[in-house]
């Protein structure tokens, strides 16, 4: 079958689908693009909800990138291709600049290939579809389930998360899982970025709102960042504060990057600006937690507030036991006082001499515990004689 389209006759007869259905059986071609259209559509929108549908960076024909040179250089992948070449040229060009100086500074171990500074990807979407049991804080690299039956879920009920947290934590899950599948990094010191070309609603500011205020929003770019434990782990020598609070309410120096040049995406800043600022922020800051992490320092596991609350207990402490004390003296000095005073002078028992006047003798005589027990019974064997 010759599949050569015949673009005006499809057009004519594709308008008429609705009114006679045979018609459209007599343009195959037009058919089979559509049925190919279809499964692209569906794909995209799979790949929308899910992480687990997203392609691997390393899958070059679902990946997006054509370029075998790009591929080579840089970890992008735009299944939906949302963006331009252009676009990933500079990407390509700012991780270049940033490998060129960093080529001694290996993170895992020396023999590492280079270049073996920390690892950049980005993974693109034109907008993200979140459905429950999408994602989950269970799902892993050993286990991301792919579940078609999110699309019809989608078409039946549409997206069901409405707050702006449910929203960020969806996004955060989406890019982590990304992260995990892609394997970039030797000793999980890798890093991926999840753009949006368009934001969610649930995270557009209401100042934007503001602005839109009777005329249409245009929805603008929204950046997700997920990376491995050691890059957390050494972000936070730059934020030893950060410790003392539970981990989910922690914003370490990363974090604030991205909220960062999410604003600025939101304030008409292009994404090509916004990505080559951002790697040299993430630069800026992964070299500052570099020199802080490998410098001598003291750390303590003892939050600020319980070492206020020990010294607390302690004082306490201190005030009770001082005040055992006083009570112990005032109790002291009643039963004194409701003795009668005693000003005859008593001799202990042994004394050897007389008596003083008035007083009679209670005690033993020194000298008769002084005699020996066999002398003792010879005097009382001659008395009774």
């Amino acid at each position: 079958m010759q599949l050569s389209l015949n673009v005006d006759e499809c057009v004519q007869r594709s308008a008429l689908l609705m009114q006679n259905y045979s018609s459209a059986l007599q343009c195959p071609e037009l058919l089979i693009l559509l049925l190919v259209m279809t499964t692209l559509i569906s794909g995209e929108r799979l790949s929308s909800i899910t992480p687990c549908a997203y392609p691997l960076v390393s899958d070059t024909v679902h990946c997006g990138i054509d370029d075998p040179i790009l591929r080579q250089s840089v970890r992008v992948c735009d299944p939906d291709k949302a963006i331009s070449m252009s676009e990933v040229e500079v990407i390509k060009d700012k991780l270049e600049e940033i490998y060129s100086h960093k080529t001694d500074f290996c993170i895992c171990r020396h023999d590492q290939p280079r270049p073996c500074w920390y690892r950049f990807g980005f993974a693109f979407l034109r907008q993200m579809l979140p459905v429950d049991s999408g994602v989950s804080h269970l799902y892993s690299r050993e286990f991301c389930p792919t579940n078609e039956t999110l699309l019809r879920y989608t078409k039946n009920h549409g997206a069901l998360l409405t707050t702006k947290e449910s929203m960020q934590h969806y996004g955060d899950h989406f890019a982590r899982l990304i992260r995990e599948r892609w394997l970039m990094g030797e000793c999980d010191e890798d890093v991926l970025f999840l753009i949006l070309l368009r934001r969610p609603d649930q995270l557009i500011s209401r100042n934007a709102m503001a602005h839109a205020f009777g005329s249409s929003i245009i929805p603008a770019p929204y950046i997700f960042a997920s990376y491995g434990p050691l890059v957390l782990e050494k972000i936070e020598a730059l934020d030893p504060e950060e410790e003392d609070f539970p981990l989910k309410f922690r914003v370490d120096s990363l974090r604030r990057i991205v909220e960062a040049e999410n604003e600025n995406l939101e304030n008409g800043y292009p994404l090509k600006a916004i990505t080559e600022r951002l790697l040299e922020r993430f630069e800026e800051t992964l070299s500052r937690a570099e020199e802080a992490y490998a410098a001598p320092r003291v750390r303590h596991h003892i939050p600020d507030w319980a070492i206020v609350v020990f010294a607390a207990c302690a004082f306490l402490c201190v005030l009770m036991a001082f005040g055992l004390c006083l009570m112990r003296t005032s109790v002291r000095r009643g039963s004194q006082r409701g003795k009668p005073a005693d000003t005859a002078r008593r001799w202990k028992a042994g004394f050897v001499g007389e008596n003083l006047e008035g007083l009679p003798t209670g005690g033993v005589n020194l000298m008769q515990m002084m005699l020996m027990p066999s002398s003792s019974r010879n005097v009382n064997a001659v008395s009774n004689n």
